[in-house]
């Protein structure tokens, strides 16, 4: 029996590919498949996947996106659960293994820390929910913080088709979204606090349509405030979440455009303008620092 069915979209991805995959059959102690949706790649990512036979299925689909690509490889998958991988990330080799150690029986989403790698300019090595790391119900946090890295998670299967899978008239932010509906629907979520998910840095780690990602934001965020759940938060909380997605924002602009970035950080002030952190943000882009 699988145990968990591992999707790894790709388009173009012949320099990390290998690594990903690779990290994945190296699990421990874990029966599991590996489905790799290639997203109409036209470079050496086909022949490479070639290379490892039948240890990883392909599945070839016309260039729609990786939303499009996960949600096609999960209706194929046999697993009890369905982890996400991307195709420049990896694990650590006992990832699996100690996420399904940690699930009970009510549990039906487990995140890990993660390390970063890579360009690491504007990044620590670690990311970690050190101080909380939320379980449980986890809306609320979430809804001001997405905490919770792709790769680094494990869903039942059975929670993800319950859900409608990935939002796919989003193309970014979408995985922020699935966690938001699962939380709010009363999904139970544990955390393993280690940093078994590697997630890699590099130019592509941060699209240059910082115009598009914002939108992405604050649809998602609009969407969780107007949740019966995000409702009941009152109008604090949704000043706050919506603060955070034009902060979050702001943050990711910074390398592309300054002007941009103070911009967002203003629109964030106008929302929640008693909290002083975000005039320190602005403070620090107008000396040039991140």
């Amino acid at each position: 029996m699988i145990d968990v069915s591992v999707l790894i979209p790709v388009y173009n991805g012949e320099e990390f590919i290998a690594q990903a995959v690779d990290s994945v059959l190296s699990q421990e102690d874990v029966e599991f498949e590996v489905i790799v949706i290639d997203d109409g790649s036209n470079d050496s990512t086909g022949a490479i996947l070639a290379g490892y036979g039948d240890r990883v299925r392909v599945i070839r689909q016309r260039n729609g996106g990786h939303v499009k690509a996960r949600n096609n490889g999960a209706k194929l998958a046999g697993g009890e659960w369905i982890a996400f991988l991307d195709a420049d990330d990896c694990w650590r080799p006992s990832k699996l293994r100690k996420q399904l150690s940690a699930a009970d029986l009510k549990t039906e989403l487990v995140y890990t820390d993660r390390e970063n790698f890579g360009d690491l300019s504007r990044v620590s090595k670690i990311q970690s929910d050190a101080v909380r790391h939320h379980e449980g119900d986890i809306f609320e946090p979430l809804l001001y913080n997405n905490f919770i890295t792709v790769a680094s998670v494990i869903m039942r299967k059975a929670c993800f088709e319950r859900l409608g899978g990935f939002d796919e008239s989003l193309h970014v932010c979408e995985d922020w979204d699935l966690w938001l509906r699962f939380a709010a629907r009363g999904g139970m979520a544990k955390c393993v606090p280690e940093p078994l998910t590697l997630y890699r840095w590099h130019a592509q780690s941060m699209s240059n349509d910082q115009d598009k990602m914002c939108l992405g934001r604050r649809i998602v965020v609009e969407r969780a405030i107007q949740s019966e759940r995000g409702k009941a938060l009152g109008d604090a909380a949704a000043a706050r979440a919506r603060a955070t997605a034009w902060r979050c924002s702001a943050w990711h602009a910074m390398p592309f455009s300054r002007s941009r970035a103070i911009h967002w950080y203003s629109k964030a002030a106008m929302v929640c303008p008693r909290d002083l952190s975000i005039y320190k943000q602005i403070a620090k882009c107008l000396i040039g620092r991140s």
